[in-house]
C-alpha cells in the first residue's frame, strides 16, 4: 500500500467554518490542511490477481477521486462475467428489472464489478449483451462493445447486426432485434430471459409463440422453432418457458400472419457483422457502452459517430470505464462528479486517463448518477446521488481463491451515530481482546458503505454525508465486516426563509424558516427568535422540526412604511421582505382562468428539474399575483406555494426521488388542477 498521508480527525467546527470559494469544504480540502502532498493514492490487494487502486486529487481548480480494479486476465482463479440486473431484460416490479450494482456483486458473490450500458430506464441494455454465451441484446446506433471471449481474451467492436428468420418455403425476412419492446414495422424475437411477457402495448401486431429445442440465443447459432399459436392483433403475449414469441408489426406483422400456421416449423440466425473481424460466435460475455476513448493506444472519441449529443463528451460528468493494457490486464475505472470533492471529467479527459493508466484500448460505459464501484457488495466510490441508481447490467468479476478469516472481526473508530462532515479514522480489530491488525495486514483491507451515508477513502477515513441509515463495510480477505451507522445533521450552516400568502387575506402570509447543514441536511431542534416590522406575527419563538422547519404566520399592517421579519439563531440570521402592494385576491370564476405546467429538466442531473406553471385569463391575459400550490409526487419543491409573477408565472425547482416511476407535480388554483408528468431522457 502507498500512503502519502493519513487524515487526522478534523472537528465539526473546523469543517462548518471553513470553506473553499464558497463551496463545502471538500475531501481534498481537508487533504491540504493536514498534508503538504497534493493528493493521497492507496493500492491495495484484496485477492491475487485484482488490485484495487484509489486517487484523490486536492488540486482546488480540478478535485477528482479515481478509482480502479485492476484484474489480470492470465489468472486462472479469476472470472469476468457480464450480469442483467435481477437477471432478467425487464418485469413488473418498480425498477422494471433494474438492480443496483452492489446487490449484483454481492449476490453473484463475486470480488467487484462496475455499472456498464447505457439504458432508458427500463432493464434493456442500450447496447449488445452477451450473458454466459448467450445473446440477450443487440448492438445499436453503431455504439462500440467490449467483448470477453471463452480464453478472457478482450475484444472491442462497433458490431452490426445480422438476424433473419427463414420460413418453411426458403423465403427469409430480417429480424430487428432480440429481448425488447417492438416498434412499428419491425419483427422482435423475445426468449424468457426478457420478463413475463413481450410488453408490446404501443402498436397492436402479430405475435407468434414458438416451441424450441435449440435455446440459449447465440451469435451463429441456428434454432429451429416450431409454432404453436399464431394471435392475430396482439399486445403483450405471454413468453412460455422454454420457448420464444415473435412480435411483428405493421408490413412486417402481416408477413408473419400471412406465411405462418400452428405446426410450421421455421428457422431461426442471430448473427453479428463485424468491419474489424472481430469473430463474435467466441464472445461468451459482452457489454455495451460508448463511445471509444482509447483505440490502438491513440486518444479516439467519437461521440457523435455513435449517436451521442457533442454536449455529452465535452461536459465534466461521473464517468465510468473499462479498457485494457498492454500487459494483459482489464481497468474498471470510476470518476466521481458533481460533487465538492471530485467534479467529474470530460470525455476527452477520461481517454486521456484511460492512457495515463496503460490502457491500450478502452470505451466509455454509463455515467452520471450510474456511476458506481462495488468491491463485495459494498460502494467504494462516491455515487454523485448518495445512493445507488438502479441499472440494467454490470460488469463483474470473481475469484476461486479463499483465504483465511480472523475471528471477531470488528469495524472500530467511530459512533454508531456519526455527525455529518466529522471525518473519522477506522481501523479493523479482531479477536477477544481486540488486537489491531498488523500493517500488512491492514494494506489488505478495502473500505466501504452501503445505504449512501458519505464517502470511505481506502486509507478508511469516513465522511459522513447524508443524514440517514446505513452501514460502515470492510473486506478482508473472503471477509465482509459491516456496522450499523446512523448519520445526523451537523451544524447549522444555511437559513433561509420563505412565505406563503392565503390566498383569501392579501394581508395575511404564513412564514416557514429552514435550517439545512453544510452538506444539506436539514437540522432539527434549532431554536429561533422572530421579529417582525410592519406587522404583527402569531408567535415570537420556535424550534425546527425533524424537517429543518418552522412555520409561523403573520399579518401586515396595510399602510406601513417598510414591512419585513427577521430570524435569528445563535450563529445565523435571515430577513425576508414583503413588497408593498400586496396580492389581489384570487378571482372567483376559476373556470374563466387557464393554468398550464411545463417541466425543463437539468441538462445534468436527472434528479433536479424547474417546474413553470402559467396563469391566464379566458382572453390569454396573464394574471398576476394569483396565489398558486405546489404537490409533488416522488419528489421535493423548493416551495409548496407561490404567487404568479407579471407573466402569470410561477417557477420553483423539484429535487425527485431517484428511481421513483411516478414522478408529477400538481399545480392548484382554486378549483382548477393541472398535472404534470415528468419522464426522464
Amino acid at each position: 500500500m502507498i500512503k502519502t498521508c493519513v487524515w487526522e480527525q478534523i472537528s465539526q467546527t473546523i469543517l462548518t467554518r471553513l470553506k473553499l470559494s464558497g463551496f463545502i469544504l471538500s475531501i481534498g480540502a481537508i487533504l491540504t490542511l493536514v498534508c503538504p502532498m497534493s493528493a493521497a493514492q492507496v493500492v491495495k490487494t484484496p485477492v491475487p490477481g485484482v488490485t484495487l487502486s484509489q486517487d484523490i486529487s486536492a488540486d482546488p481548480t480540478l478535485p477528482q477521486v479515481v478509482t480502479v480494479i485492476s484484474v489480470e486476465l492470465a489468472n486462472p482463479t479469476l472470472n469476468l462475467q457480464a450480469v442483467l440486473g435481477k437477471d432478467d431484460i425487464c418485469n413488473s416490479d418498480p425498477d422494471k428489472g433494474r438492480e443496483i450494482v452492489s446487490s449484483m456483486v454481492g449476490r453473484k458473490d463475486a470480488i467487484a464489478g462496475v455499472n456498464a450500458d447505457f439504458f432508458p430506464f427500463t432493464g434493456d441494455p442500450l447496447g449488445m449483451c452477451i450473458v454466459n454465451g448467450e445473446l440477450v441484446s443487440e448492438p445499436t446506433l453503431n455504439r462500440v462493445v467490449m467483448g470477453i471471449t471463452k480464453t478472457k481474451t478482450i475484444v472491442f467492436d462497433n458490431p452490426k447486426l445480422n438476424a433473419r428468420l427463414t420460413l418453411p418455403n426458403g423465403v427469409s425476412r430480417q429480424i430487428d432485434g432480440i429481448n425488447r419492446v417492438r416498434e412499428m414495422n419491425q419483427i422482435v424475437l423475445c426468449t424468457e430471459i426478457f420478463g413475463a411477457s413481450t410488453l408490446n402495448t404501443k402498436y397492436k401486431g402479430v405475435e407468434i409463440v414458438f416451441t424450441t429445442l435449440d435455446l440459449p440465443v447465440q451469435v451463429g447459432k441456428t434454432l429451429n422453432l416450431t409454432v404453436a399459436e399464431v394471435r392475430n392483433d396482439a399486445l403483450d403475449t405471454p413468453i412460455p418457458r422454454g420457448g420464444v414469441v415473435i412480435s411483428g408489426g405493421g408490413a412486417a406483422g402481416s408477413f408473419l400472419k400471412e406465411n405462418l400456421k400452428p405446426g410450421d416449423v421455421i428457422k431461426v440466425c442471430f448473427d453479428i457483422k463485424s468491419d474489424a473481424g472481430v469473430d463474435w460466435k467466441t464472445a461468451d460475455q459482452a457489454i455495451g457502452g460508448g463511445p471509444w476513448l482509447l483505440k490502438n493506444g491513440v486518444e479516439f472519441v467519437d461521440t457523435e459517430a455513435e449517436g451521442f449529443a457533442p454536449a455529452f463528451s465535452t461536459t465534466t460528468h461521473p464517468r465510468t470505464a473499462v479498457g485494457v493494457t498492454a500487459d494483459n490486464k482489464l481497468l474498471m475505472v470510476t470518476v466521481d462528479g458533481r460533487q465538492t470533492f471530485s467534479q467529474g471529467r470530460s470525455l476527452k479527459d477520461m481517454s486521456a486517463l484511460m492512457k495515463k493508466l496503460g490502457a491500450v484500448n478502452a470505451i466509455n460505459l454509463d455515467g452520471g448518477g450510474s456511476t458506481t464501484m462495488s468491491m463485495k457488495g459494498m460502494v467504494v466510490n462516491s455515487p454523485c446521488e448518495g445512493i445507488e441508481r438502479t441499472v440494467a447490467n454490470a460488469l463483474i468479476v470473481t475469484s476461486q481463491i479463499r483465504q483465511d478469516e480472523l475471528p471477531k472481526l470488528t469495524i472500530t473508530g467511530v459512533d454508531k451515530q456519526a455527525i455529518a462532515g466529522e471525518t473519522t479514522k477506522l481501523t479493523l480489530k479482531w479477536g477477544d481482546d481486540q488486537q489491531t491488525l498488523l500493517p500488512d495486514q491492514l494494506s489488505q483491507v478495502v473500505w466501504g458503505q452501503t445505504g449512501g451515508i458519505g464517502f470511505v477513502d481506502q486509507d478508511g477515513n469516513f465522511m459522513p454525508i447524508s443524514a440517514r441509515k446505513g452501514k460502515l463495510k470492510a473486506i478482508f480477505g473472503t471477509q465482509i465486516v459491516s456496522l450499523d451507522i446512523i448519520v445526523v445533521a451537523g451544524a447549522p450552516d444555511k437559513i433561509s426563509v420563505r412565505s406563503a400568502p392565503d390566498g383569501l387575506n392579501p394581508l395575511h402570509y404564513g412564514i416557514t424558516a429552514n435550517i439545512v447543514d453544510a452538506y444539506g441536511n436539514p437540522v432539527p431542534g434549532i431554536e429561533l427568535n422572530l421579529a417582525a416590522i410592519g406587522g404583527k406575527l402569531d408567535t415570537l419563538k420556535g424550534t425546527t422540526d425533524n424537517k429543518g422547519e418552522f412555520s409561523a404566520n403573520i399579518t401586515l399592517e396595510p399602510n406601513a412604511n417598510g414591512r419585513y421579519v427577521t430570524i435569528t439563531t445563535e450563529t445565523m440570521s435571515a430577513k425576508l421582505k414583503f413588497e408593498d402592494s400586496a396580492p389581489t385576491k384570487p378571482a372567483a370564476a376559476d373556470v374563466a382562468m387557464k393554468l398550464s405546467a411545463k417541466i425543463a429538466p437539468d441538462a445534468n442531473n436527472p434528479q433536479l428539474c424547474s417546474i413553470t406553471a402559467t396563469l391566464l385569463d379566458a382572453a390569454g391575459k396573464p394574471l398576476p399575483g394569483r396565489q398558486i400550490t405546489l404537490s409533488v409526487t416522488d419528489g421535493k419543491s423548493d416551495a409548496s406555494r407561490g404567487i404568479t409573477n407579471i407573466k402569470g408565472e410561477f417557477t420553483t425547482n423539484i429535487t425527485w426521488n431517484p428511481n421513483a416511476q411516478n414522478r408529477s407535480a400538481t399545480f392548484t388554483v382554486g378549483t382548477i388542477i393541472v398535472t404534470a408528468p415528468y419522464m426522464e431522457k
